[in-house]
């Protein structure tokens, strides 16, 4: 297969432009990049001998394509070429083609096996199709390109547009997507109107609204397909299925929430009366500079345009995940905004033409289409101003140092936020925070995880309204019942404000409650300890009743920042643990990234599914100078000054076999061996666990327990691992529930073989605080329940209710039963 080489002089660049590539075809094809110099200080530039090892990575006797930008990059080539074999040199060929479009092209030849020769065409021919869409025209610097290429002797389609809005973002945005599926040159009409049908811009902006009809032209030899597409998407209503696409045109009824009410997943419980306090991330003030390397500024607008779609990608799968498609569909608009030639090739004409940086240029083009929208006379479409400001945001963010508002509030309020990250957590005052509002996230997203850990009610998945919020505008929401007031009346305030005395005080019984054993009527007691985030935690932990931690989560130290943090750091955090612990058990989980926790200074390759890929001890494993570091801080965390052992417990994550663990265990005792010879002190009798969130794990659950001295079963993933379905999947929750029977019986199974061995085995995921789950998860035999720290209450009192024979009973029915609804239905029941 043909080698594809990238040369750049920018690194990211190459990196993004290899990253877009790939995504063109499933085939693994070989393609190297060469970007940039080692300089901090001046990256940008070429390198001869970057190049010449780039060819040799992917050379073959197939041959090698390289592709290049400009100036020096060609010079860099040509010198890689004098260095190599000239037998070699055969079978490379320099490419004019364009850096982004031919290597996309490029790769969609290479993976149908085609010649050196028919790679290089392909490539050189990556123009073609946007040519033909752009045509000719005459704008002002600066003005969004609006003309249209012309339509002759098309094949023509007449639609009338039921859609109630129009064709919206989301329609819209669906309508070119199709177009641009095909090569025909295309144009849609409304009245004396046109626009180029594979522009999102234009398309979005003609004003296309409910009872309008409109033509698409469509010109070239996949024309009759083309319109056959569109045909079949204005059959389904361009996507709109909440729309009445066949009855009158009028508005379809809904029952809204009352006026200045919002609603959104209920996460956490309680009432929270405050101002909004917004954590929207501010960019400085873009200031006009004049520049002399134009060129150098269109590469950092490319490279920035290029990483703010992979960002608004990763946005999107996340929103399909947690809201369905047709409510994420807006970031599919936001992906054509960026995707629009439009846009983009007038920013290159203010660079080029006023020579001023990229940021500048970017904001001028981007207010101007803004304008646009404004100046539509369709109240809806005014509002698309917003998406195009929001996307051109998020491209100024990626040249700009953003600057993170501050999480440690001077007054109490509702913190507001699209979601909340590991790293902001960490930096959160939850003293300070009265309720929780996110965009995204679900009942087990990590803003949920965290606002129920710390007793914080919060509302999460309550959808683009809150953009809408304003600094300090007053707020109060219900956590139980997923609604949130906005400038709520005195007469609400009043009333919730009675509710959240209530609640307050139910807090206060509770924290007492939870300070009493967790023992059966019979006798039989359950240890029952909490899952922490970081030593902010452990205080609210310890008030609500816990008798230690059963996972301390580590990623807060690595995550929200551009190196990993140092040993000394760590054992900091640790041992600030350990001493609020006492002599309480603590749990402590070796780093756990990966899935939904990248690390920020790690370059990674896409992966389709994260969650199924690189994470967990499988990253630890690759990377002993991130690995070898945590192990050596929580070994000296495990002891005081003088050497007195705390009772500190080591657990690593996704273990799914035995080798992995053994890989693990042999680089905590070369670890140990080095502290031992460097003299300093830890526990050498520190036990050490496995997290069994991985079914595989329950499979081999009795060689596991040989090598382990304990077992904590993680449900959240066992769950969505076991029955295939994604936990922040709306369309599959039923399935992703840790009552599923399958599930239980992989509990069982673990906590047979790990009694078997003579361990003990803990469960530290969600389900481990569900109080109406306590008589499944005892009768089944486990000895350690870690939870959230509010649920600790709950829990202990249901535990005290019980008697150990009736637990047993309770866990041997519901395993015989055929579905979560069952299982609830049952223990609802007794």
């Amino acid at each position: 297969m043909v080698g594809i080489v990238i040369v750049s002089h920018s690194k990211n660049l190459a990196i993004g432009v290899q990253e877009l590539a790939q995504q063109m075809t499933p085939q693994t094809v070989p393609i190297a990049v060469a970007g940039g110099v080692d300089d901090p200080e001046h990256p940008i530039g070429t390198d001869a001998i970057k190049v010449y090892e780039a060819i040799y990575e992917v050379y073959s006797e197939d041959g090698v394509l390289v592709l290049m930008d400009l100036g020096s990059a060609l010079l860099s080539a040509e010198t890689a070429l004098d260095l190599l074999p000239a037998e070699m040199c055969e079978r490379i060929i320099l490419c004019a083609a364009p850096l982004v479009e031919g290597a996309m092209s490029a790769v969609v030849q290479a993976a149908v096996d085609g010649t050196l020769e028919q790679v290089a065409q392909e490539a050189l021919g990556a123009l073609a199709m946007k040519e033909a869409q752009l045509g000719e025209y005459v704008a002002g610097v600066g003005a969004v390109k609006t003309a249209v290429t012309p339509v002759t002797s098309a094949q023509k389609l007449t639609l009338m547009v039921y859609n109630r809005l129009g064709l919206h973002a989301r329609p819209a945005a669906r309508f070119v997507t199709t177009a641009n599926r095909f090569n025909a040159t295309m144009q849609l009409r409304k009245g004396s109107k046109v626009a180029n049908a594979k522009s999102i811009n234009q398309v979005a902006t003609l004003g296309v609204r409910q009872g309008d009809e409109i033509i698409i032209l469509a010109d070239g030899p996949d024309a009759a397909a083309a319109l056959t597409a569109i045909q079949s998407l204005a059959d389904d209503n361009f996507g709109d299925h909440d729309d009445d696409a066949t009855g009158p045109l009028v508005p379809k009824a809904v029952t809204p929430l009352a006026e200045g009410e919002l609603g959104g997943i209920p996460a956490s419980p309680g009432i929270a009366i405050g101002p909004a306090a917004l954590y929207r991330p501010r960019l400085p003030d873009v200031e006009a500079r004049a520049i002399t390397n134009t060129d150098a500024e269109w590469q950092r607008l490319q490279t920035a345009v290029a990483a703010a779609k992979l960002e608004i990608s990763s946005i999107h799968q996340q929103a399909v995940r947690q809201m369905g498609s047709a409510e994420a569909a807006i970031f599919e608009a936001h992906l054509l905004f960026l995707q629009d030639p439009d846009l983009i090739d007038a920013a290159h004409d203010v660079i080029m033409a006023r020579a001023v940086n990229a940021e500048a240029a970017w904001q001028q083009v981007v207010t101007n289409m803004a304008a646009t929208y404004r100046a539509l006379d369709d109240a809806y479409m005014q509002a698309r101003a917003a998406d195009v400001l929001d996307v051109g945001q998020r491209v100024l963010a990626q040249m700009m140092g953003v600057e993170r508002p501050s999480l440690d509030f001077e007054q109490p309020a509702i913190l507001v936020a699209t979601d909340l990250t590991p790293s902001d957590t960490a930096r959160m005052n939850p003293d300070k925070v009265l309720g929780i509002c996110t965009e995204l996230g679900g009942a087990t997203s990590h803003s949920a995880i965290l606002a129920r850990a710390l007793g914080i009610p919060a509302i999460v998945g309550a959808g683009n309204a809150l953009a809408a919020l304003r600094e300090g505008q007053m707020l109060a929401l219900d956590g139980a019942q997923g609604r949130i007031w906005v400038d709520p009346d005195y007469d609400t305030q009043a009333e919730l404000q009675a509710q959240r005395q209530v609640w307050l005080g139910e807090q206060l019984r509770a924290k007492e409650v939870g300070q009493q054993p967790a023992v059966t009527q019979d006798g039989h007691a359950v240890e029952i300890v909490a899952n922490i985030g970081g030593p902010m935690d452990t205080r609210i932990a310890l008030e609500y009743g816990a008798e230690g931690v059963g996972l301390f989560r580590t990623e807060f130290m690595f995550l929200g920042r551009e190196t990993a943090p140092t040993e000394e750091e760590q054992y900091q955090a640790y041992r600030q643990v350990v001493r609020d612990m006492g002599k309480r058990p603590l749990v402590i989980r070796t780093l756990d990234v990966g899935g939904d926790k990248p690390l920020p200074y790690f370059q990674r390759e896409p992966e389709s599914n994260p969650f199924l890929g690189w994470r967990g001890i499988r990253f630890c494993l690759d990377h002993p100078e991130i690995f070898k570091p945590q192990l050596r801080a929580i070994l000296r965390a495990s002891v005081d000054a003088a050497g007195t052992p705390a009772n500190v417990k080591m657990m690593f994550p996704m273990i799914g076999s035995v080798a992995e663990l053994r890989a693990a265990k042999a680089a905590l005792a070369n670890v140990q061996a080095e502290l031992q010879a460097e003299g300093k002190l830890f526990d050498p009798q520190m036990e050490v666990g496995v997290m069994i969130e991985v079914p595989s794990a329950v499979t081999v659950a009795d060689q596991l327990a040989a090598e382990a001295d304990f077992f904590s079963i993680g449900t959240n993933d066992l769950t969505q691992y076991a029955m295939a379905a994604d936990r922040g999947n709306a369309r599959v929750a039923d399935l992703a529930d840790a009552l599923q029977p399958a599930v239980l019986r992989l509990i069982q199974q673990t906590v047979t073989a790990g009694h078997a061995a003579g361990i003990w085995v803990g469960i530290c995921g969600e389900l481990a605080g569900n109080a109406t789950a306590v008589p499944v998860l005892i009768g089944l035999g486990l000895d350690e329940l870690s939870m959230s720290a509010p649920a600790v209450p709950d829990v202990k009192e249901a535990i005290r209710r019980l008697q150990l024979a009736d637990a047993q009973r309770i866990a041997a029915a519901v395993l015989q039963l055929e579905s979560a609804q069952a299982v609830k239905a049952y223990l609802l029941s007794l």
